[in-house]
């Protein structure tokens, strides 16, 4: 079986500071892990989980990130030979987020967002 639970990365520990360590090149901006899902389960399964690390750009961990499912868009769709896909980001907060990787390499995202900042900024021109 080459499907794993969504548990396998929500248990993960990752000391983002032993990232910085292990790559300091400035040349990696970011890391996605990513496996295979359970997406004929009963219960709601995916067809992929994934999480993504952005020390280096100061986001130890990005809750849910669409621009790494734009990636992983394409990879799993080779690998599962499907373009409509169901994913979980696997973060404290975590989130599903409903894939579709389009003829031309357009892929579209759908999920639910969470505002965490809202304020105005005023721009004074001299």
């Amino acid at each position: 079986n080459d499907a794993y639970e969504r548990t396998v990365l929500e248990t993960l520990q990752v000391d983002p500071n032993r990232l910085l360590q292990a790559e300091n090149s400035g040349m990696v901006k970011g890391l996605i892990l990513t496996l295979k899902g359970t997406p004929n389960i009963s219960t709601r399964g995916y067809d992929f989980y994934s999480r993504y690390f952005s020390p280096w750009n100061g986001i130890p961990e990005d809750p849910v990130t669409g621009s790494a499912h734009t990636v992983l868009a394409s990879y799993w769709t080779e690998q599962l030979g499907k373009r409509e896909m169901l994913a979980y980001q696997c973060s404290k907060r975590g989130g599903s987020l409903k894939i579709s990787l389009k003829e031309g390499g357009r892929v579209d995202i759908a999920g639910t967002a969470l505002i965490v900042l809202h304020g105005s900024l005023i721009l004074s021109v001299s």
